[in-house]
């Protein structure tokens, strides 16, 4: 006699049911500070750099905005399609999920009010890695910042000029090479929020281009 399969691994925030995948990141403490401390409207349009399972994508869509997700991992992209479906009667807002690395999937034209990004931060070596897709939503190169840097030089091609960018960064990494990155973008940067967790800090950057 075959065992019925089980169900998947799902959690609930507010009123949406966010299914989890073994393949895909799951929200965590740096996902629900980054959730937690951005300011948006219905009126706005949103980019979320790697969904993941697109909890925060949803969440924004559930207040009426419109969104655009992203995800490099099939597996995310797929997940993020079930869980829109899963909770399209609740959402105010509109929701399109696109596979590919970072900006890579937008036309050159395409602008939006808010990006929202929680990158890959741990300083990682190459022995340390495990391999598959859970190396690519957390590894960060030997800084930390690999990913954060190509998110922070793609924000004027695709940030209206009154818009703004939050994003994740940990104390594990190097703030003053993020600094560095900032200043060259000629982006403005403060922290809105912080938190600590297991012996490392976490901060919400809000970013806005200077110039």
């Amino acid at each position: 006699m075959k065992t019925p399969p089980s169900d998947p691994p799902m959690f609930h925030y507010n009123d949406l049911a966010i299914e989890l995948h073994p393949e895909v990141y799951d929200p965590a403490e740096d996902s629900f500070l980054l959730l937690e401390n951005i300011t948006f409207d219905s009126k706005d349009s949103i980019l979320d750099l790697g969904t993941g399972c697109g909890l925060l994508a949803l969440a924004c869509a559930y207040q009426g905005a419109q969104v655009v997700c992203t995800d490099i991992n099939p597996f995310a992209v797929q997940l993020t399609r079930h869980n829109i479906e899963r909770n399209r009667h609740l959402l105010k807002g509109h929701i399109e999920i696109r596979q590919g690395n970072l900006f890579s999937v937008l036309k050159n034209n395409e602008r939006f009010t808010v990006i929202l990004f929680n990158p890959p931060y741990l300083p990682t070596k190459k022995i340390e890695k495990i391999g598959g897709w859970f190396d690519i939503a957390t590894e960060g190169g030997p800084t930390g910042l690999k990913l954060a840097k190509r998110f922070l030089q793609g924000l004027h091609k695709h940030l209206q000029p009154k818009g703004c960018a939050y994003f994740i960064f940990s104390s594990l990494s190097n703030r003053s090479t993020l600094e560095h990155y900032l200043k060259n973008e000629r982006l403005s940067a403060e922290i809105i929020a912080s938190h600590r967790y297991d012996g490392e800090n976490l901060d919400v950057y809000r970013v806005t281009p200077t110039g």
